[in-house]
């Protein structure tokens, strides 16, 4: 698990962003480390940027502090989103425990949720 900062000029606000790149299994077994480190991106950053795609495991907890992070961010006033296409483990999840959500989520500002079928 990494955390990378950017700063890009040009972005809005000229805000910095982190992206944090998770590897392996997102699992309760990592998930303290897991918390911390979205904790101290969504505090450092005004966007975080989750990139899950070398993810091979994920269980509820894991799914969980993902849509936990979003909602902060949201309430925070943050973008929290993913790069790349998410792992066929978390669609797997999400499509097993009937998590597919196509309506708006109202954590996150009425916006369509990205991780459960919305659109990124």
């Amino acid at each position: 698990m990494t955390e990378q900062k950017a700063h890009d000029p040009g972005s809005a606000a000229d805000a910095p962003a982190a992206t944090v790149i998770l590897d392996g299994a997102l699992t309760i077994e990592r998930g303290r480390e897991f918390r911390e480190t979205l904790r101290n991106a969504l505090a450092g950053a005004q966007q975080v940027v989750l990139d899950v795609t070398q993810v091979h495991e994920i269980d509820i907890p894991g799914l969980q502090l993902i849509c936990s992070a979003c909602k902060t961010a949201a309430a925070a006033g943050k973008v929290f989103t993913f790069a790349g296409q998410l792992p066929a483990c978390l669609m797997e999840l999400k499509d097993g425990i009937g998590a597919c959500q196509t309506g708006p989520c109202s954590h996150n500002g009425n916006a369509s949720c990205i991780w459960f079928g919305g659109v990124k």
